[in-house]
């Protein structure tokens, strides 16, 4: 555990990166907020390097918040082992006023999770509730006046929870339904035992989502879909719907992800992501069984590169077969999108905001997507992107695009014009800034301010 001292001026230092994979948030240029307020941010790991969604997010939310003149006390965990780059640590520094990093074991952390288990709780709840970090938070709550807590991800509730009486306002950023998520997963993943698993899990969520809610002031959710989920839980628990809805989506970095057509191939298909993280496993594996092979019987020179960190064994296995090349953990993965006459975004098991979809279309790219990876987006279909679920019809928009340039460059100016209107980061970053502040001024609704004197057991 430890604690950075006051955070340092926000311009650049010469060691940090703005692409490639141990690159930081591009400073923001904003004029500073009309109030400044004090920030308990609880977080589950550290947000560099940003090789997931929801680091994506958290690393710029900071930076926004710095930006903007708000004082941030960042608190997350660090599993025991790993170490922080230096120039990553000076980053995280120089955006929060202090850095607090609480370790925790392994071994300790499925200990928690069975403990969890055996209260009934979904098992990544107690995998990540250390009481180190519960009893960290608590102590600043009290020693400092916040004008609010703000809790990323359903994984942070339980120290949200503790926070009852010391913190005037709370956020609970649950951003996607891990039900819905859990749900997709437990009839789309790939064995037979972690589709039971899953099942098991959907349960459990569907009952602690109903209510974790019900504790916060504010429940921060991507899209409609996953607030069509949560109510959706709530009836089937018995339980109030949720009423307390801020949406929270995210956005993408359009310097880094742009445009470059010089650098495109043709025949040449691409898929992007975290290739350990199971939906995108699920979805690869779907793609290069049950479509890549139509579309090189329909077309034998076309070839997909599957771009992404820590592939699994499975997809290892398609590396060199039938035109498929899995690069594993690439520096830059702009540079590989890019080749693309076509990127893929074959999700069917996840929920929230699809981080690779918003990729391709910032760079331009003809983009064949499931609605499931479009749900949190929301490009128009047939304009911005071709929407498929079903193989055949996958392959069909595929290989239309890849014999027709002229709409592959339609949907291009479409899906790029569509992310600046949209999905730059700081749009959703000042909507959310503004309930913060809407919250900090005591406008909260009576009923829900009644709610956060008594949280209901989950």
């Amino acid at each position: 555990m430890a604690e950075a001292a006051a955070a340092a001026p926000l311009s650049p230092a010469p060691s940090w990166r703005f692409d490639g994979y141990d690159r930081v948030p591009r400073p923001m240029r904003l004029e500073p907020a009309p109030q400044g307020l004090d920030i308990l941010f609880i977080y589950s790991r550290p947000p560099l390097p940003m090789t997931r969604g929801d680091e994506l997010t958290v690393a710029h939310l900071l930076e926004f918040l710095a930006a903007r003149g708000h004082r941030v006390d960042f608190v997350t965990l660090l599993a025991r082992g790993e170490k922080l780059r230096p120039e990553h640590r000076q980053w995280l520094e120089a955006r929060c006023r202090s850095v607090r990093l609480i370790e925790h074991g392994k071994l300790a952390a499925l200990w928690q999770g069975v403990g969890g288990w055996l209260r009934g709780w979904p098992f990544q709840i107690g995998y990540l509730h250390v009481p180190e970090q519960l009893r960290v938070v608590r102590e600043m709550a009290a020693g400092r006046h916040y004008d609010l807590a703000y809790a990323y991800y359903i994984r942070s509730a339980e120290a949200l929870r503790g926070l009852e009486g010391l913190a005037p306002v709370r956020f609970l950023a649950l951003q996607l339904s891990q039900t819905l998520n859990t749900e997709r997963l437990a009839r789309n993943a790939v064995r037979w035992w972690e589709r039971l698993f899953y099942r098991i899990e959907s349960r459990r969520m569907a009952a602690y989502e109903s209510r974790i809610w019900q504790g916060a002031d504010r429940t921060v959710l991507i899209g409609a879909k996953d607030v069509e989920a949560i109510e959706a839980a709530c009836r089937q628990q018995g339980q109030p719907l949720i009423d307390n809805v801020v949406l929270g989506p995210h956005g993408v970095d359009t310097e880094r992800f742009r445009p470059r057509p010089e650098a495109e191939e043709v025949d040449t298909v691409v898929m992007s992501g975290v290739m350990r993280y199971a939906p995108n496993v699920e979805a690869a594996l779907w793609f290069l069984t049950e479509v890549w092979p139509t579309i090189r019987a329909a077309r034998p020179a076309a070839r997909f590169f599957l771009v992404g960190r820590d592939p699994t064994a499975a997809l290892l296995a398609y590396d060199g077969r039938d035109a498929v090349t899995v690069t594993g953990t690439v520096d830059e993965p702009a540079e590989w999108i890019a080749r693309g006459a076509v990127c893929v975004a074959p999700i069917r098991a996840a929920a929230g905001l699809q981080n690779k979809l918003l990729e391709a279309l910032a760079m331009g790219k003809a983009v064949v997507a499931t609605p499931e990876a479009n749900e949190g987006i929301q490009a128009p279909a047939g304009e911005a992107l071709l929407l498929a679920r079903e193989p055949a019809s996958f392959a069909a928009a595929v290989l239309e695009l890849l014999k027709d340039a002229a709409r592959r460059q339609a949907l291009s100016r479409a899906g790029r014009a569509f992310v600046e209107t949209k999905w730059t980061w700081e749009a959703p970053f000042l909507t959310l800034e503004a309930a913060f502040l809407e919250a900090a001024h005591g406008t909260i609704k009576g009923h829900q301010a009644e709610r956060r004197s008594s949280m209901i057991s989950a």
